[in-house]
């Protein structure tokens, strides 16, 4: 950061890598919702070369980068990719496998969820669609303690380690023990977009005579392989899921997560993914935290015409009939 401060003080031209219609777009959607949000962030960065094309970050209706480069917030139901991951991976399930769960999908009762009452179930990629809490508590405990936080702190949540099962349960749901910046979650869904690589992350293509970018490769986060699981996952969130309401004919895979936020005083709700969904071009992630829940105001709703600009820029398939 002092290296960065220091270039960008003595250099008089800096080439930015934003897209700058993208980002007026961005701030656009942002500010007109300002009054209903204590925080909120858009940010879209290219897959392959890590470039950041938009960077939207408020505090209420002022311009605040601070939210989205150190500000943590609760992961939510975002912390299901982590265990969807470690289930891919160490357990080995696929998308089409069943899970089968104890309980209500949206509750938060991990001692209904570990529990022998009325067993349901629902395949792997459904249930990580529709963000089955249950499913994913009882998944958290197969997995166990340390390789879910080993994994989570690989894909760049800030996490505390689970004293016990219940705690565990409700750590693989999001409920508990995981924050995330909105500049960590763009790297979780750039990695995810790379079929598993960490690749370096630029606001700036260069500085003339002082900086010129070149993407690096800076480590791994999952296997190859585990991408063609994980893409039916973020599909079936977009198809049958919690974003399907809004964007199932898009060409577009995500996670969503939502939690009532003590920290901030609000409701946070999240949205991360990349487009198009076999072959990703873009990745982003939409946050924000609402004074009031107000399904009006999703983030989803806030990336959506992001996504079709670069559609539309792209020629990409936006909507399927």
């Amino acid at each position: 950061m002092f290296l960065l401060s220091f270039l960008l003080l003595k250099s008089k031209s800096i080439y930015w890598s934003i897209d700058q219609k993208l980002q007026k777009l961005a701030d656009s959607i942002l500010l007109e919702n300002s009054k209903y949000y204590k925080y909120s962030a858009i940010l879209v960065a290219e897959v392959k070369t890590g470039r950041i094309i938009a960077i939207s970050c408020y505090k209420g209706d002022k311009l605040d980068y601070n939210i989205c480069f150190n500000e943590k917030f609760p992961s939510a139901s975002l912390f299901k990719i982590t265990t969807a991951i470690a289930s891919i991976e160490i357990l080995g399930l696929n998308s089409d496998d069943p899970i089968f769960y104890v309980g209500k999908i949206y509750s938060n009762k991990p001692y209904v969820w570990l529990s022998n009452g009325n067993t349901k179930v629902q395949t792997l990629k459904l249930a990580f669609g529709l963000s089955n809490n249950p499913a994913f508590g009882k998944l958290a405990t197969l997995i166990g303690r340390w390789r879910l936080y080993e994994y989570s702190r690989r894909l760049f949540f800030e996490s505390y380690y689970p004293i016990d099962d219940f705690s565990l349960a409700l750590m693989g749901a999001g409920f508990i023990n995981s924050y995330i910046t909105p500049m960590n979650a763009l790297k979780l869904s750039l990695s995810l977009s790379n079929k598993g690589l960490i690749k370096s992350i630029t606001l700036i293509d260069s500085i003339p005579n002082i900086y010129y970018y070149n993407v690096k490769i800076e480590g791994r986060v999952m296997e190859e392989k585990t991408f063609y699981e994980l893409k039916e996952l973020f599909k079936e969130t977009v198809k049958n899921g919690t974003a399907s309401k809004y964007l199932r004919n898009y060409d577009v895979g995500g996670k969503t997560g939502s939690l009532s936020d003590k920290i901030h005083g609000g409701y946070i709700e999240w949205f991360i993914g990349f487009l198009p969904v076999d072959e990703p071009k873009y990745a982003f992630v939409s946050m924000s935290v609402e004074k009031k829940y107000n399904n009006k105001l999703s983030p989803i709703l806030n990336i959506k015409p992001i996504i079709e600009f670069l559609s539309k820029k792209n020629n990409f398939i936006c909507c399927f009939p």
